[in-house]
């Protein structure tokens, strides 16, 4: 992918993109204490857990070149109010009997629309190691930013679609859409 600015200036633009978010999160903290039921129907509130799936479960067929099969659990507490961290781990093959294992911690700040719309973004660091059937193993460390916006269609879970940009430290960096199903308790 050709890129049209050099990586330390595209790496130093999504950095200050992401310090300017959440100082500007930041300064709502406070007033965005809903009661449950209310904004968001109740999520964000100090305590809660949050079981999601961080890419979920794929299948991925490749124009007649292979497949890749890869689950993606994640676990976030509410440590305060619409401030979250959290873990995600992964699990991966494909048809060349490669495996992979991720594991990943973030931190987040949610803010509620609505009462069905909430923003929540995310910052994390995330470490993959894969072992070639022939070769080396590879390993690629990012860090990462993804920005959910969610849809709370019944109390406790909710769907949504996730833009994110990975700076990895050792490679090109990567971007696109995600989408994110889970729940909270």
């Amino acid at each position: 992918m050709r890129h049209f600015l050099s990586p330390a200036v595209t790496k130093a633009v999504a950095a200050s993109v992401v310090g300017c978010a959440m100082l500007a999160m930041s300064a709502r903290a406070q007033a965005q204490e809903a009661p449950a039921g209310a904004l968001g129907q109740g999520f964000g509130a100090q305590g809660q857990f949050v079981l999601d799936g961080d890419a979920t479960a794929h299948f991925d067929k490749f124009n007649k070149a292979g497949w890749i099969f890869e689950v993606r659990p994640a676990l976030d507490y509410f440590v305060i109010p619409n401030v979250t961290i959290g873990a995600v781990v992964g699990f991966g093959i494909d048809n060349a009997k490669d495996k992979g294992v991720l594991v990943g911690g973030r931190a987040g700040f949610n803010f509620n629309f609505t009462e069905h719309l909430s923003f929540w973004g995310r910052v994390g660091v995330k470490y993959n190691h894969v072992s070639h059937d022939v070769g080396a193993p590879t390993h690629e460390t990012d860090v990462t930013v993804d920005v959910p916006i969610l849809y709370h269609f019944a109390p406790h879970f909710f769907a949504g679609l996730a833009p994110y940009y990975n700076v990895n430290v050792s490679g090109p960096d990567s971007y696109g859409f995600g989408y994110v199903v889970g729940g909270w308790f």
